[in-house]
């Protein structure tokens, strides 16, 4: 028994490693791009993903049906890296087109999400709630590593190179995480056959939205969250537009922070067991915990544009506000999400959790952005505008509380 839960770890721990190299080492250029595009088009895209987005889940839940369980991250990242290829094949043919680099902007954002969902989805597969409780900030802890080793090429190496190096490396490591895969060993639980006419096995996912109170509220902490971190980005991505026009320079400046984030990252995800298991603390301070950031984050926004705080020093408060809020997610929110996710039925955790964190989260993500561009358009100073999205934070301290209530009731 210990050998087999030690072995999951394991292997979980390193499929998470390859995973996060191959998102941070192209984030950066990511981040680069949508600077570029700037806060005005930038929604566009995002409901574009939205868009793109929903096609996916359909084809991604049909799929889910079809195939045996330790197929499915065979299937899903072997058309990423398809995906891949296509990509440095372009890059070959037009290096400097804007549609190309674009284009992957759109596509990152998805292969993003998909890429970690997926991973989760197979992984919370192979432990219960209470060994959730004590894995996941390990197994989180060893995708840092690999998050923060890509960071520190980018920034040393890569910055100037241009995406294509970059989607290599991450093609290379995808690959590595898709054999580690294949290492797990999930629990053995019973679970009705999915046996069902096409739509019904296209739209399933929304089914058990529909019937599962649990997953309703994990769908919108997964929305206003997201909301929220889009609307803060868009105000960082202001700061740093107005820091400098050099596209190299602003890959350098987000691969520099995720240098500086990951390693603290750490600290985050060596005390989530401690603080995930504590009665008194839990899954209802880690997850109420998140609205209380942002609504302290957007204030900080609020005072530095009114001149008070940092005024000429914008790019120090997008580290400050950095150093915090992507540790704290990555190290503890997002573990206990996980926690959340383990309680739900065998299906729900292949479909619904990806889904909301694939389709529901982009859909967060493209209200935030629309939201900062509507207060913006409305006329509403910048440095008032971040204080309208402190009732949003309220909203998802409320959410968090609900949902750690209904999974503490749980039984094992």
């Amino acid at each position: 028994m210990f050998g087999a839960f030690s072995k999951n770890t394991i292997f979980s721990g390193l499929f998470f490693f390859f995973v996060l190299f191959s998102l941070f080492i192209t984030r950066p250029f990511r981040s680069a791009i949508a600077a570029d595009i700037g806060t005005q088009n930038l929604p566009i895209y995002l409901i574009l993903i939205v868009l793109v987005m929903v096609a996916a889940n359909l084809i991604y839940s049909y799929t889910v049906s079809k195939v045996q369980e330790n197929r499915i991250v065979t299937y899903v990242y072997s058309f990423l890296l398809i995906n891949m290829f296509i990509f440095l094949f372009c890059y070959q043919l037009y290096p400097d087109s804007f549609t190309l680099r674009a284009s992957f902007y759109v596509w990152y954002n998805i292969f993003n999400f998909f890429v970690v969902a997926v991973f989760w989805a197979r992984t919370i597969n192979c432990f219960d709630k209470e060994e959730g409780k004590r894995n996941y900030g390990i197994i989180s802890a060893f995708g840092t590593f690999g998050g923060w080793l890509a960071g520190i090429l980018v920034t040393n190496l890569l910055y100037d190179q241009g995406e294509e190096v970059s989607i290599g490396l991450s093609a290379l490591s995808l690959g590595c995480a898709m054999y580690l895969s294949s290492k797990l060993s999930p629990k053995k639980v019973s679970n009705k056959a999915n046996i069902g006419i096409l739509m019904e096995q296209i739209f399933e996912q929304f089914k058990q939205i529909r019937l599962n109170r649990n997953i309703q509220y994990l769908v919108s902490y997964g929305f206003f969250w997201t909301c929220l971190s889009t609307a803060l980005y868009f105000f960082n991505l202001e700061i740093i537009n107005a820091y400098t026009d050099d596209t190299s320079r602003k890959v350098q400046i987000f691969s520099f922070a995720d240098n500086i984030v990951l390693p603290l990252t750490l600290l985050f995800q060596a005390s989530s067991v401690l603080i995930l298991t504590n009665k008194r603390l839990g899954l209802s301070f880690v997850l109420g915990l998140y609205g209380i950031f942002f609504a302290i984050s957007f204030t900080l926004m609020s005072l530095h544009f009114i001149q008070l705080l940092l005024p000429a020093s914008g790019i120090i408060l997008f580290y400050i506000i950095s150093l915090f809020q992507r540790p704290y997610e990555y190290g503890l929110n997002k573990p206990a999400r996980e926690v959340a996710y383990t309680t739900l039925s065998k299906t729900e955790k292949y479909k619904s959790t990806v889904i909301i964190d694939t389709l529901i989260n982009r859909s967060g993500d493209a209200s935030g952005g629309i939201l900062f561009n509507m207060i913006i358009s409305f006329g509403i100073v910048l440095y008032a505008a971040p204080l309208l999205m402190l009732p949003l934070a309220g909203i998802l301290v409320f959410i968090g509380n609900r949902i750690a209530n209904r999974v503490e009731i749980v039984k094992k």
